[in-house]
């Protein structure tokens, strides 16, 4: 690209030749403009003598570098590293790649080969094979100049991510983004390929196709969207019940307009499904295993007996937080971040989603936009600019119940079924998300 001897050359952010050495004879490097090289002393590093001579000429704020007598010039790309391809991760990988270009090495890493669409998971539990297909994403079309990396981190450093197989990936920016895990909607981790993810819902499809009385465990949205697909798809055949501790489903901290619990509530009768409300209930569950099948009662405080043949836990979720410091988290296990989404103490670390304390319901939506701020914070620090401040969202809440009914929940009101089905109901962001990965021509049709 370069010929052996320059008396000017002009650095821009069409510059491709990084981690090459050009030898010869250079006088001055002199930026186009500010939006051409903000900060040029943090992606250049030099060999020999030189001197570094402010501009000042015009608006001209980025340094003028003259160089004497030097043998070579490396030029060196920031390394911007993402932990975990959920909502979040892509979403923050997709805008940085299209923002830096072949400016930075930008590094994707995930433990799963594909990503996986968990707003569409509990549909696939009940539909298994008819539709599982469309919930894994090929993760090879969602950057033109990044690279994913497939691997389970170990630990994470001030300055690098290290792999359990010993590997390591340095890093001057980080967003973390590793999420939390559902034990339900979400395969255990040792499962990363495409064929193991389908197949581990597909299994789960077909005790729930075999089980007549059915008990979910927990009552958050992934067991009432669970409970409105059964009964979609295999209406009064089943008989399905939701036994949760707190004193409603979709309980919240600060909790959802009043008006969507009465929405949710009324649908759930009219659809047959029971709910038992303030039971702390033991069921004997495997670590790795949401399903515990076979016939049983499950006692209540009252006395009475839930008759079940089925028994899926939906309770909570696992936060991915294990490989970062300690120094990072706060007393419940969160990163502790600022309102530009940085970690405390750490600059150039940024922590978005569930896995942070920002004081908002963790949806899968809010994860992507705070991944937004993040990735437009890490473009702004290199070019010295002031950093945009994530204001958290009020309790909001979006819940289909099987393909025709649900609510939404907004700060002050609240909406019945037409806009969740409209919304979400009908495909549950399959096509949205495969065109957000850039697969939307490779997306098959669900089976009938």
């Amino acid at each position: 690209m370069f010929s052996q001897t320059y008396k000017w050359l002009h650095l821009s952010r069409r510059v491709s030749s990084a981690g090459t050495t050009i030898s010869g004879t250079v006088n001055k490097f002199l930026p186009r403009s500010t939006q051409d090289v903000a900060s040029p002393e943090s992606w250049l590093s030099f060999s020999g003598q030189s001197t570094w001579m402010p501009c000042s000429s015009g608006n001209f704020t980025p340094p003028m570098v003259k160089l004497r007598s030097f043998s070579a010039l490396t030029i060196r790309r920031q390394k911007v590293v993402i932990l975990g391809a959920g909502y979040a991760g892509t979403a923050a990988a997709s805008r940085l790649d299209k923002w830096f270009k072949e400016r930075v090495e930008l590094t994707l890493v995930d433990s799963r080969d594909v990503m996986l669409h968990k707003f569409g998971a509990v549909r696939g539990i009940v539909y298994g094979d008819k539709f599982t297909h469309r919930l894994v994403i090929p993760q090879d079309k969602l950057m033109q100049y990044g690279k994913v990396v497939h691997g389970q981190v170990e630990t994470v450093t001030d300055a690098k991510v290290i792999f359990r197989d010993g590997k390591e990936l340095e890093y001057d920016y980080l967003v973390a983004a590793t999420g939390s895990r559902n034990k339900l909607a979400e395969p255990p981790s040792n499962i990363t390929s495409a064929d193991g993810i389908m197949a581990h819902w597909n299994r789960m499809a077909e005790e729930i196709k075999k089980a007549q009385k059915i008990t979910l465990i927990g009552g958050g949205p992934v067991s009432v969207e669970l409970a409105g697909e059964i009964r979609d798809r295999y209406g009064d055949g089943k008989q399905v019940n939701i036994i949760t501790s707190e004193n409603s489903v979709l309980w919240n901290n600060p909790p959802f307009v009043a008006s969507f619990y009465r929405k949710i509530n009324e649908q759930l009768k009219n659809l047959g499904v029971t709910v038992f409300t303030g039971e702390r209930v033991e069921v004997p569950f495997d670590t790795d295993n949401p399903l515990l099948v076979g016939e049983r009662n499950i006692p209540l405080i009252d006395g009475q007996a839930v008759e079940s043949d089925l028994v899926i836990n939906g309770t909570g979720s696992v936060l991915n937080t294990s490989m970062y410091p300690d120094s990072w988290k706060c007393e419940k296990g969160k990163l502790r971040v600022q309102s530009t989404l940085q970690v405390s103490g750490k600059d150039n670390v940024f922590a978005v989603g569930d896995i942070n304390n920002v004081l908002e319901t963790k949806l899968g939506v809010l994860a992507s936009f705070q991944a937004i701020v993040a990735a437009k914070n890490i473009v702004r620090l290199e070019e010295k600019k002031a950093l945009k401040t994530y204001k958290p969202s009020k309790p909001v809440m979006l819940l289909p119940i099987g393909r025709e009914l649900g609510a939404v929940a907004f700060p002050w009101f609240s909406l019945g079924p037409f806009f969740p089905r409209m919304v979400k109901g009908k495909n549950v962001f399959v096509d949205f998300q495969w065109k957000n990965m850039n697969q939307r021509s490779s997306l098959q049709p669900e089976l009938k």
